[in-house]
């Protein structure tokens, strides 16, 4: 009994970890996505100016 206490704090530390990877994931996506979204909005306008 005493082997498994250890164990499932090994293991409930590495889900805790997973999720927090998961989430910084989902927060760089969101950025890089918002990202390219304002460069499509600038481009006409860039286009716009220079022509």
């Amino acid at each position: 009994m005493t082997m498994t206490s250890p164990i499932l704090a090994t293991a409930f530390v590495a889900a805790v970890a997973a999720v927090l990877a998961m989430r910084a994931a989902v927060v760089a996506a969101s950025r890089k996505s918002m990202v390219k979204v304002r460069s499509r909005r600038r481009q006409p306008t860039n286009m716009k100016t220079q022509g």
